[in-house]
């Protein structure tokens, strides 16, 4: 994972908002590409502190900082904390949408893409988990009693649910998946079963071989939606 624009100049405000000079070898960006660029270098500096040191620590001056740009370049494109986060949710699971279809852009909807996406928690080239990380530091601060994070991060985790319950769906439509499954509690299962196994693999490396429990978790996930439901 790129982390150069961590070593670029701090930029101000200003120089966010004009276009650059275009060269012969440079065409002119306009306002919109240079937002949206610093945007994304933000989200991915949200990120990689995320993973580092939880979220209730951080700063929206942090995150500017941090992605090369000026202390306050943050609250003008977030707002808010809550705003920031919001972001970096819809990032993280961007991301690791990008990671299923890079390994498999051809895998069909249903249980083939339902598979594929167990395949992308364990064999996405991260070896620092850093989208893991980020997402279960998250989702843990998300629980505590006065998490500041909980109702964006249920909103986060619904829309993830929902995107599993419709893989379960067509695999029931097309016969793949069997008709007693409840799409929505399967997705729960799928999800839940996810998290955990990547939450005891990151606190215990060693104890834990990825690569046989990424095979052991894709068996068991085939097996609970072709089977019968109690």
């Amino acid at each position: 994972m790129s982390v150069a624009f961590l070593n670029s100049p701090v930029l101000d405000q200003t120089s966010m908002d004009t276009p650059e000079p275009s060269t012969a070898n440079s065409p002119r960006r306009t306002k919109l590409q240079m937002r949206t660029q610093a945007e994304h270098c933000m989200l991915e500096a949200a990120r990689q502190i995320v993973a580092r040191k939880g979220w209730i620590g951080i700063t929206l001056a942090e995150v500017g900082l941090q992605a090369g740009y000026s202390r306050g370049l943050a609250a003008h494109h977030f707002g808010t904390k809550a705003g920031l986060l919001r972001a970096l949710a819809g990032f993280v699971n961007t991301t690791f949408m990008d990671t299923v279809e890079d390994q498999a852009p051809q895998r069909q909807p249903g249980l083939e893409t339902l598979l594929g996406y167990i395949d992308a928690y364990f064999l996405r080239d991260d070896a620092e988990w850093t989208n893991t990380r980020a997402l279960l530091a998250l989702m843990a601060e998300g629980v505590t009693v006065e998490s500041e994070s909980a109702a964006i991060l249920a909103e986060y985790n619904q829309s993830v649910r929902m995107t599993l319950a419709r893989q379960v769906e067509i695999g029931i439509a097309n016969g793949e998946i069997h008709a007693s499954t409840d799409p929505l509690e399967a997705a729960t299962l799928m999800l839940g079963t996810l998290r955990g196994m990547m939450m005891q693999l990151l606190l215990d490396p060693a104890a834990v071989d990825p690569t046989l429990l990424h095979k052991q978790l894709r068996r068991l996930i085939e097996a609970l939606l072709t089977l019968p439901s109690a």
